[in-house]
């Protein structure tokens, strides 16, 4: 059944009804000793936030339990005051009024609620903060988001701890009850021995009597102890069935009790572990780290969650561990408890996830670079392609003029023909990038003099180097022979190289074109006391439409796809390029 809290919650009954209801069956006596079931148990769930509640109170209500619901600290006292739940779900942040931190101390310090074990929910993953709620009386905190097994079996746990304690003490008590009551009696025998032998006609009957009441009063203890330790089973059913490692050490870190998960994780046995320490059974950092959290909850005198570190047959796993200080009767801290749940596949999603995000990041980020790129590319051949086109038209309509006289039309077939050409190579270049991407591109192979192509090379580049003033010398090793490629295809490389290197070198610059023989293989060498390349821009100079400087007003020509047809000829020939510069106005060498 449900309870709900104020008015905007979904409803199943009347509020006070229900309340008074839930009351009554509360109040009615129940036996500790009984069977369990005689009643369901109770959980108040305290939390402003519906769309938390929804997430839990229908899988809470399918395992069984009564559930009661406030959405802020005063409702939550004053429900917990009238249901007197077995349970309290409590969040941390409440909105108005008071925290879950100061309702938790509250409840500790009524004489009618202390006893209610409150489990913490909340997404805040501070250790402070759970300090905190342990400080304030927590038991346990669970998540957000929420694990719905792990909240359900968090509950459960604490239930029959719970119950099991209330029981244990209802027993114990009784049990004082008959041990001093024999222990009266057995004061009065003594002191009634001294007259025993003047009495003994007498009180003949009366002792006999006493004798059947001793007699009695020993089998009830006996049955006391014998429901004790079916107490003491009942606990340790639930500690070995459950499926967190639950372990205790004592103040010199000697286990004193561990359960059945703890054998089987480490291939133990309980009598094998007991009295033995950390030291004797896992590796030095992992034991070192053990030791120290058990000291931190042995001098602070209060719990601590923290992640440790497992090597297990499959590898290192997550745990993630809360121990509690257990205190003797003088409420001294003797021994530590803890509980220890597996969440490597949880750490391992996080971080899969965490993965999964940064590479749609990086591929974000690189297809808005392929994006900005793009458009670069395009404003670059629209500049490349009017210039030309421009000047080729602005002669043309001169020439059809008819007014020009011989010098002057020799100058314009001149500009229209060196303007043409400069299309073509536009033309020729992105043919070549389009067989490159769609992996077209062939290559006619035969025997080539690699000689021979530098020097063509260097007739076709000749007069644009001396027209800027740039000197051009050429170093060919003699035991080079013929190598074996497409020879225009090689010759268009050399070309490229070379005219990038008399581009970029100012007047008054030299380039140098070598070739030699490295091992078996033959060198090219392109070098230039030009304007060079920085280091961020050096590993980008062979992709495809990167340049320097990529502005349409930028001050050379060309659409940065050179070095890029240089590099995937080279690789189709089974060879290498790289580049090489000490940075801006230190050259480059190719």
């Amino acid at each position: 059944m449900r309870i709900a809290g104020k008015a905007g919650m979904h409803i199943t009954q009347s509020t006070a009804r229900g309340h008074e209801a839930l009351a009554e069956r509360r109040a009615e006596p129940m036996d500790v000793n009984g069977p369990e079931g005689a009643r369901p148990e109770t959980l108040l769930i305290v939390d402003d936030a519906p769309a938390n509640l929804a997430v839990i109170l229908a899988h809470l209500e399918d395992q069984g339990f009564e559930i009661a619901i406030a959405q802020d600290g005063e409702e939550a006292l004053e429900r917990a005051e009238l249901l007197r739940p077995d349970l309290i779900l409590l969040d941390v942040v409440l909105v108005p009024g008071i925290d879950g931190f100061e309702t938790c101390r509250r409840l500790k310090a009524s004489a009618s609620t202390r006893e209610i074990p409150v489990i913490f929910m909340t997404a805040l993953a501070d250790t402070a903060d759970k300090v905190a709620g342990f400080e304030a009386g927590g038991v346990d905190y669970v998540t957000k988001p929420f694990q719905l097994d792990e909240v359900v079996a968090r509950v459960r746990t604490h239930l029959a701890m719970h119950a099991m304690r209330r029981k244990i003490a209802a027993q114990n008590a009784q049990l004082q009850r008959e041990i001093a009551m024999r222990e009266q009696f057995e004061s009065a025998l003594r002191l009634a021995h001294g007259a025993l032998e003047q009495r003994v006609a007498e009180r003949t009957v009366e002792l006999a009597a006493a004798n059947v009441t001793l007699r009695e009063e020993s089998a009830e203890r006996k049955r006391a102890l014998a429901a004790l330790g079916e107490s003491q089973h009942l606990l340790r059913a639930v500690i070995d069935n459950s499926t967190a490692v639950i372990y205790v050490k004592d103040a010199a870190g000697r286990y004193v009790l561990i359960n059945r998960h703890f054998e089987r994780l480490f291939h133990v046995t309980e009598a094998s572990v007991l009295g033995r320490t950390d030291d004797e059974l896992f590796p030095p950092a992992q034991a070192s780290a053990f030791r120290a959290h058990d000291r931190r909850v042995l001098d602070a005198r209060t719990p601590l969650q923290a992640e440790e570190l497992v090597m297990q047959d499959d590898g290192l796993h997550t745990y993630i561990s809360i121990k509690c200080p257990l205190r003797d009767a003088a409420d001294e801290p003797w021994a530590v408890c803890g509980i220890s749940t597996d969440i490597t596949e949880r750490k391992r999603a996080e971080e899969e996830r965490e993965a999964l995000l940064a590479r749609e990041q990086a591929a974000r980020e690189k297809a808005e670079a392929a994006d900005r790129l793009k458009d670069e590319f395009l404003a670059t051949l629209s500049h490349e392609l009017r210039t030309p086109l421009t000047s080729i038209v602005g002669w043309a309509q001169l020439l059809c003029t008819g007014t020009l006289d011989a010098g002057t039309m020799r100058r314009a077939f001149e500009a229209i023909e060196r303007n043409s050409l400069a299309e073509l190579q536009i033309v020729e270049d992105l043919l070549d990038v389009s067989a490159i991407v769609s992996g077209k591109m062939t290559l006619k192979a035969q025997p080539v003099c690699l000689a021979s192509v530098l020097r063509a090379a260097l007739d076709a580049l000749t007069l644009a180097a001396d027209a800027k003033g740039v000197s051009v010398s050429l170093s060919l090793n003699p035991e080079v022979g013929e190598v074996w490629g497409d020879g225009g295809r090689l010759q268009q490389v050399v070309w490229n190289l070379l005219g990038n290197a008399v581009k970029f070198t100012p007047p008054g610059g030299r380039v140098a074109v070598s070739l030699d023989k490295v091992g078996a293989t033959a060198q090219i060498r392109v070098s230039d006391t030009g304007e060079g390349i920085s280091a961020e821009f050096l590993p980008l100079v062979f992709e495809r439409f990167r340049q320097a400087d990529s502005s349409i007003q930028r001050r050379r020509g060309g659409l940065g796809l050179g070095l890029s047809i240089v590099r995937h000829l080279v690789e189709l020939h089974g060879g290498a390029v790289r580049a090489e510069s000490g940075g801006p106005g230190q050259g480059a060498t190719f």
